[in-house]
Formats: structure tokens, C-alpha cells, sequence
């Protein structure tokens, strides 16, 4: 499972050359893949690279991601097309005829390299022959509201409800463009079938796709996030809070805290809800979930990876911009200049949250990439089997037990 954050993703590929290889050791693979966003981008490029020794796979990914530069996700913001584009913007916030942007940024370098960056024949393949059971991608549809999960698979696709739409499908660069669009920055994308109509950013409404795997069949689940999973603890603040510091709360909100919600969950069901070898599920949940025509909960084992201190991320990019582009070293990147000073100028506490979604430079993506590699290496050490289905020891059973709290209160 694998969530949006951006540049972010650099991260998930850093923790994903660990665990790949330690999966194969123990002679067990990947066989589900779902992806919100920057998630959905390594989703598909997970689901290409397959059929590859998972050494293989994990350099391939790498090596993806030290060559990406900022050009290769947008067009330049600072320069010849600057005048249009922001006449453009004022055309829309004004309504005027014939002018109009549905975004700030234009990601069509994303969408030619997409096509160069992940083989769709191979993704097809390894579907096809079962070597993976589905690949799933999550937007969210403008038109109905709703996540949808494109998905790839041989067998049937779960059934749709109230909370998420799942529509069968060969997948291709527009899914995952669709999954990518994020609200204002990218403009939406058009799918053309199925359930055509437009989409933006799967994290919107789903950035923690465990459910769509659960619903795929998973018995085991492997969950890359950004900050620690336990509940968020409020941060004092000094002085009156910046444009930055409420961007940075709607995308903690939106994007980050979705994922540890999710987590909470699973960990609070597997606790005090599922389905137990020895003594089975309670008649009340068994009862909740029959009379919503759903299987009782079945226990989870998982793999979760995520940094050791909340804002550590953050605080990378931020160390990161200084070093690279403090001074006049930012004339070596005026898009970045600009976006630093739009975020706060250096006086925001929250600009280093916001610029580690958007700073594709080769440093950043480089330390993250270290990053993931270490948290997934402490992961190992500290669960040697690699699977654990227990929330034993702080902070997992506290975690557990305030979710449980929270559902009963539900």
C-alpha cells in the first residue's frame, strides 16, 4: 500500500529495495499493488518490474528515481510561459471568455515520460499469467465525488459501495495521471473508459489504500507512510500562524493523517474484532459485518514502515533547499526560489512540510531514498519474521486500543 506525498515517493521506493529483497529470502513475493498518487505512479512501476529478481527490481526503481529532475514532472513556472500562465489564472478568476487555467502548474512532462518510464505490455503481462493477482490505482471522480479504484486484475473486482467505486480496467498512463492530478497544482485528466468522466488526486478521499486491497484478497499487507503512526499530539505555536502553516495542516490532514488513520484501524480490528485461530470473532461483530452483506474481520498480518520522528521529512527538505539554494545558489532554480518565498520565505515553521512534496532535486530525493532504506532496515531488525500480527509493546497497542475506543464510540 502505497500512499501520495509527491516527491515524496522517493521514500516508498528507498523502503520498498529492502523489503523486496527480504521477501524474496523467505520465498514470498508481492502479488498485490495499490496506489494513491506518487503511490499509484510506483504502483504501476511495481506491477511492470515484477516478473525480475526482486535485487533487480529494487535497482531498477532506484535508479528511476535518482535520474528524476523536476523538469521530467513539470513544465518550468519561471520563464517564457510565466506571462501566459498567469494571465491565464487571472482569466479565471475574473470568468473572462476564452481565458482560463484549471491549474498552476503544467505536468505534461509527466504525462509523455510516464509512458517511457513504465512498460504497460510487461504490467499486462505479469496480470495475465497470475504472477500478480491486480494492480490498483485510486482517483477520485469529480463528477460523482467519490475514490474510484481503476483496477487490473484476472479475477472479479470487489463490489462498489457507498465509500469507493471499483471499476476493472486495462490500466494506462491516464489512470495514473488521474490518481497524480493534484487539486490546483495539476489540472484534472479525462478518462475515456471506463466510467468516463474527469479525476483528481486519489489522496483526496483515499491516500491510504489498504481497504482496496483487503477487498483484492490480501491476507498480509505491507504499509510505506510518511510520519509515525501514532495519533498526531498538538504542537504549540508562537505567533500568529502563516498561509504556510495552513496548507501545510490541510495536507497533513488530507494526505498524512489519512494514512495513520487507516493504520489505526487495522491495527484496532486485528485487536479486538477479527476473526482469532482459537477463539473466533465476537457475535457482535460477526452480526455487524453479516448484516452489511460483508465476511467476518479477518485478522492482518502487516509490515508497517514509516519514519521515526513526525516532521523528520520536513525537516530533510527544509535542510536540503538550504543547502542547495539558500542565497543566490537559488538562482540555479528560480521555480524553487519562487516556491520557497510563495511558502514563507524561511520564516514559516510549516514551508519545509510543504516544499517536500514538490522538491524533485537529485539531493533530496537522494536522502530520501537513504531514508526508506533505513526505516525499512529498523523495521526488520526489530520483526525478524517480517510479518507481525500483534500490536504488543508501545506504540502499537496504545494505538490500538485508542482507535478501539474511538470505533465503540462510533
Amino acid at each position: 500500500m502505497l500512499p501520495g506525498g509527491g516527491a515524496r515517493g522517493a521514500y516508498e521506493v528507498g523502503a520498498l529495495s529492502v523489503l523486496l529483497p527480504a521477501l524474496e529470502a523467505r520465498g514470498e513475493r508481492v502479488s498485490i499493488v495499490c496506489g494513491t498518487s506518487v503511490g499509484g505512479i510506483n504502483a504501476a512501476f511495481v506491477g511492470a518490474v515484477a516478473a525480475r529478481p526482486a535485487a533487480e527490481q529494487a535497482a531498477l526503481m532506484v535508479e528511476r528515481w535518482r535520474t528524476l529532475r523536476k523538469g521530467d514532472v513539470i513544465s518550468p513556472v519561471v520563464g517564457l510561459g510565466t506571462g501566459v500562465g498567469l494571465l491565464r489564472l487571472a482569466g479565471e478568476v475574473l470568468e473572462l471568455p476564452g481565458l482560463g487555467a484549471a491549474s498552476l502548474l503544467d505536468p505534461s512532462p509527466l504525462a509523455r515520460n510516464l509512458e517511457r518510464w513504465i512498460d504497460w505490455d510487461r504490467l499486462h503481462g505479469n496480470v495475465r499469467s497470475g504472477l500478480l493477482r491486480a494492480v490498483c490505482v485510486i482517483a477520485t471522480s469529480l463528477d460523482r465525488g467519490v475514490p474510484v479504484g481503476f483496477i487490473e486484475s484476472e479475477r472479479p473486482v470487489p463490489r462498489s459501495d457507498a465509500s469507493i467505486e471499483y471499476v476493472p480496467t486495462l490500466l494506462a498512463g491516464e489512470h495514473v495521471r488521474a490518481s497524480a492530478a493534484i487539486p490546483m497544482l495539476f489540472p484534472p485528466v479525462h478518462v475515456a473508459d471506463p466510467a468516463p468522466g474527469h479525476y483528481v488526486d486519489g489522496a483526496t478521499r483515499l491516500n491510504a489504500p489498504i481497504s482496496p486491497a483487503l477487498a483484492l484478497g490480501a491476507e498480509r499487507v505491507i504499509v510505506v507512510g510518511y510520519e509515525p503512526w501514532e495519533a498526531r499530539a498538538p504542537a504549540p505555536r508562537d505567533g500568529a500562524p502563516r498561509l504556510a502553516d495552513v496548507a501545510a495542516n490541510m495536507l497533513d490532514g488530507l494526505l498524512l493523517d489519512q494514512v495513520g488513520h487507516d493504520v489505526r484501524r487495522m491495527l484496532a480490528i486485528n485487536a479486538f474484532f477479527a476473526e482469532s485461530p482459537s477463539t473466533g470473532s465476537s457475535s457482535a461483530a460477526r452480526a455487524y459485518r453479516t448484516t452489511r452483506g460483508r465476511p467476518p474481520y479477518r485478522r492482518i498480518s502487516y509490515a508497517l514502515v514509516a519514519p521515526a520522528r513526525r516532521g523528520e521529512i520536513g525537516a530533510l527538505a527544509e535542510e536540503v533547499f538550504g543547502e542547495r539554494y539558500g542565497g543566490l545558489r537559488g538562482l540555479r532554480s528560480p521555480d524553487f526560489l519562487l516556491l520557497a518565498r510563495l511558502l514563507g520565505g524561511g520564516r514559516a515553521r510549516s514551508r519545509g512540510e510543504l516544499l517536500s512534496f514538490m522538491l524533485f532535486d537529485e539531493v533530496f530525493i537522494e536522502r530520501l531514498l537513504e531514508l526508506g532504506k533505513r526505516d525499512a532496515t529498523r523495521w526488520l531488525a526489530e520483526h525478524p519474521g517480517f510479518w507481525t500480527s500483534e500490536s504488543a509493546g508501545e506504540p502499537l497497542e496504545a494505538i490500538a486500543l485508542d482507535e478501539f475506543r474511538a470505533l465503540r464510540r462510533r
